[in-house]
């Protein structure tokens, strides 16, 4: 019975651990490509519907920039910076619209190592590319 409640309070410990901090994934998707590696991140879809998030790491000397490369065929899609649980909207991209532009950071983010990029769709878009990198 001890073996029992042991595990029991273990699992659900780890449950705890595994669900605190962070931002929510939650999303419908068709033909989604992503990459997230160190500075770096993509997603490229044909249908997307839903949150997504990355997870950005600095590394080296800060430049305080977000480079962003972004295209949607139809749709909106709302691009934000988060860190410690709250976001902040960076830019709308919507549905025929393409950016390639550096994104100076605010004051606020000259410290962190790491940021998250959250892209929350306003229902459904189609034929998305998006790409960042984190300096």
């Amino acid at each position: 019975m001890k073996k029992v409640c042991f595990v029991l309070v273990l699992i659900f410990t780890l449950f705890m651990l595994c669900s605190c901090g962070g931002y929510i994934k939650s999303y419908s998707a068709t033909i989604l490509i992503t990459s997230c590696q160190g500075d770096e991140a993509s997603m490229a879809f044909d249908t997307f519907k839903g949150k997504y998030n990355f997870k950005l790491r600095r590394d080296g000397i800060a430049e305080h920039t977000l480079d962003f490369d972004a295209s949607l065929a139809e749709g909106e899609m709302n691009v934000y910076i988060g860190v410690d649980g709250e976001k902040e909207l960076l830019h709308t991209v919507k549905g025929g619209e393409s950016y390639d532009e550096t994104i100076i950071l605010a004051d606020k983010y000259d410290d962190e190592k790491s940021i998250y990029i959250i892209l929350e769709s306003s229902g459904k878009c189609m034929d998305g590319d998006f790409e960042f990198e984190y300096n």
